[in-house]
């Protein structure tokens, strides 16, 4: 074994390139090179990060350049891996892998018909049925269809089958028919939509990387502190294992045989006392520091797998973890909770932040300005 591997992040614009880098730079032995449309400030900058390349962002109109730009630095630089992490550059480089001359640097990709089906929320409600996969009661509508009369129980949850970034976007809630008409009543849909029953029960997610359907590492983990809604993404998470849901898991990555990393958002149905698949994230995720937290480095055995190098599955610990705001808002009802030094040092994001406060300091000052802001624009509005 080498002792530096060199990785490359071909989509430094994507919103997880933070969380991306604070778990990588935990392992001294990679090497990283980021393409990036600009030199983010907020990003922490590791001794270990060799050279930011500012190339305009992937879209479709530049693909073919960008897979070019993205070959010349694997030839030019030796890159050991390339790691996508977000949806767009992981969709592309799935679909032409050919277009990398070194095709032994991608890293882990799932295949590309499989990629798509797993993103798209109609094609992935299609596959879990024909798999016999346990999921809510789905029905699928075509742009312009209109449906205030399901044959579902209410209430009932609507998703619009467009591409969003997660965070409870393009999700509607109704308790009622009569919502769901004044729904149609005031809007038209400019996409395919399906309409779900809602579970009574609880979200819990499970995070993996695996290769050709083979779980090689994964988390378990159950929300204790919701976020703006109950659509959102949780404040606080705690690790966990339930082997019925894992089996699921189990059988889903093996339908699709799966490669790279994924997270699946699931609900446990107290009814029918089993746990169901909602929805696939095919990238790396936002709670990815609480992983490694937990004890999985996931971007550490994704490049290690890229790479064929084995490895025993990882155990995790059961620990329960927050997010920054998830730990403001428990400081606020608990101010003495400011001195449980062990946990915020261990079991936040503050772990990250402890060497270079910088990029904290950077993300709070903006926070701020964007709320004095918003309240100068609320005053001149109502003067």
């Amino acid at each position: 074994m080498k002792e530096k591997y060199s990785v490359l992040i071909p989509d430094g614009n994507s919103k997880l390139l933070t969380v991306v880098i604070n778990c990588l730079s935990e392992h001294k032995g990679y090497d990283i090179y980021i393409i990036s449309d600009e030199k983010r400030k907020e990003i922490i900058y590791p001794k270990n990060l060799k050279q930011i390349f500012v190339y305009p962002n992937l879209n479709h109109n530049t693909k073919n350049e960008w897979l070019a730009y993205v070959d010349s630095l694997v030839e030019k630089y030796n890159i050991d891996v390339v790691m996508p992490i977000d949806v767009t550059a992981i969709r592309c480089l799935s679909k032409y892998k050919t277009a990398i001359n070194k095709t032994k640097a991608l890293g882990l990709l799932p295949p590309f018909d499989n990629f798509d089906t797993a993103n798209h929320k109609d094609e992935l409600s299609k596959h879990l049925i024909l798999n016999q996969l346990p999921a809510p009661k789905t029905l699928l509508y075509s742009k312009g269809e209109v449906c205030t009369n399901p044959p579902l129980k209410f209430p009932i949850i609507m998703k619009l089958c467009k591409d969003y970034e997660g965070g409870g976007e393009g999700l509607h809630f109704f308790k009622d028919q009569v919502q769901l008409e004044q729904f149609f009543f005031k809007t038209e849909l400019d996409c395919s939509y399906l309409l779900q029953s809602y579970i009574s029960g609880y979200d819990i997610d499970c995070s993996v990387l695996c290769e050709n359907g083979k779980i090689l590492a994964f988390t378990i983990q159950k929300g204790f502190m919701k976020g703006e809604s109950d659509f959102t993404p949780q404040l606080g998470v705690a690790f966990l294992y339930e082997k019925a849901l894992y089996e699921v898991v189990e059988r889903l990555m093996t339908s699709l045989n799966w490669s790279g990393v994924a997270h699946i958002d699931m609900r446990y149905d107290e009814n029918e006392k089993d746990f169901k698949i909602i929805e696939i994230n095919p990238r790396f995720w936002g709670s990815l520091d609480a992983s490694i937290i937990a004890g999985v480095n996931f971007t550490h055995f994704y490049c290690l797998a890229s790479m064929g190098i084995t490895f025993d599955v990882p155990q995790y610990k059961n620990i329960r973890f927050l997010k920054l705001l998830g730990l403001v808002k428990t400081i606020k009802k608990n101010k003495l909770f400011l001195f449980n030094f062990r946990f915020l040092l261990k079991n936040t994001p503050l772990k990250f932040y402890k060497k270079n406060p910088w990029p904290l300091l950077y993300i709070v000052y903006y926070k701020l300005r964007a709320g004095v802001t918003k309240r100068i624009s609320k005053t001149n509005k109502t003067s």
